[in-house]
């Protein structure tokens, strides 16, 4: 047995453009700025952590309060090196998904908050165990799942509803 163990998810980066525009988007989502680091000076030994070369940028790490120990969002923009311009072409989108009570509600006000959002996808065969999930893009394109599952579940039923066990 090791002496370490994982205990939980911490906090995931996720790289803008404009960390300004994107606070306000989390924002919009009911995320709270717990510190704000745009005007920090990185430290040379960040190179070290980041596996680059004296990088710089600006950050603010954000946490839900329905979730306050739960994992952070750490939005990053980056000084040094600058990020590369989105792809031209059609790519796997990246993906962060968020567990939500009442889907319907969640979808009608980021509607009227002015957030444009994918369809609401109700699912179907029931037994999927999904009550619904709507999907929006953050202001740098990664896909945001807010998705409501029946009570007492912890993932979808994909295996069951799709006859795979």
């Amino acid at each position: 047995m090791a002496d370490w163990e994982i205990q939980r998810l911490y906090h995931t980066v996720i790289n803008v453009s404009d960390l300004d525009r994107s606070v306000a988007f989390y924002k919009a989502l009911g995320f709270q700025v717990l510190n704000d680091r745009r005007d920090v000076e990185w430290p040379d030994f960040m190179g070290d952590v980041f596996g680059l070369t004296k990088p710089k940028g600006r950050g603010v790490l954000m946490n839900h309060p329905n979730d306050p120990d739960g994992p952070m969002l750490d939005l990053l923009e980056w000084i040094r090196p600058q990020l590369p311009p989105p792809p031209t072409v059609e790519v796997p989108p990246r993906v962060i998904a968020f567990r939500v009570k009442n889907v319907h509600a969640c979808a009608e006000d980021l509607r009227r908050r002015g957030i444009p959002t994918f369809a609401l996808i109700e699912p179907q065969p029931k037994s999927l165990g999904v009550v619904g999930c709507i999907c929006a893009r953050d202001p740098d394109g990664t896909l945001i799942e807010l998705i409501e599952l029946l009570p007492g579940l912890r993932h979808s039923q994909a295996n069951e509803a799709l006859g795979e066990h």
